[in-house]
C-alpha cells in the first residue's frame, strides 16, 4: 500500500451545529447544512435519535483547504435567513503550501513502519 499526497487532502472531523431550525432536524436537512463544510459522513446517536435538540453532531470529511467557518448562513423556505453555529472540538492543521494534513502522513507512517509495507 502506498501513500500519496492526494490521500491526505481531507480528514473526517466531528462538528457541533447549534441553532438548527427544527424543520432541518432530519438526516437530509442536517446533511444539507453540513455539506457547506464538506462531505457529511455520520451523525452521532443523540442527533440521530433527537435526544438533545439544542445541538447536533455530524462527522464531516473536510478538505485541507477548508477555512473551518464558525457559522453557516442558511436561507429558510420563507426567504428569511438564520445563522447556524459551528464548533470544532478539534481543528487539524494543514500545510498551506501543499494543502494536505501532515498528521495523516505521520499516522500512516507510524502504523506501517516496520511492517514491510
Amino acid at each position: 500500500m502506498s501513500l500519496t499526497l492526494k490521500d491526505c487532502k481531507s480528514i473526517p472531523v466531528w462538528v457541533k451545529l447549534s441553532r438548527v431550525p427544527v424543520q432541518y432536524w432530519t438526516k437530509l436537512g442536517l446533511s444539507y447544512i453540513a455539506s457547506v463544510l464538506g462531505k457529511p459522513l455520520h451523525m452521532d446517536v443523540n442527533t440521530t435519535k433527537r435526544h438533545a435538540l439544542t445541538f447536533s453532531r455530524v462527522c464531516v470529511d473536510m478538505a485541507a483547504t477548508s477555512t473551518f467557518p464558525d457559522n453557516i448562513i442558511l436561507e429558510l423556505e420563507d426567504g428569511n435567513m438564520t445563522t447556524i453555529g459551528v464548533e470544532y472540538p478539534w481543528r487539524p492543521t494543514s500545510c498551506t503550501l501543499c494543502n494536505v494534513f501532515p498528521i495523516l502522513i505521520r499516522i500512516f507512517l507510524e502504523r506501517f513502519k516496520g511492517n514491510g509495507r
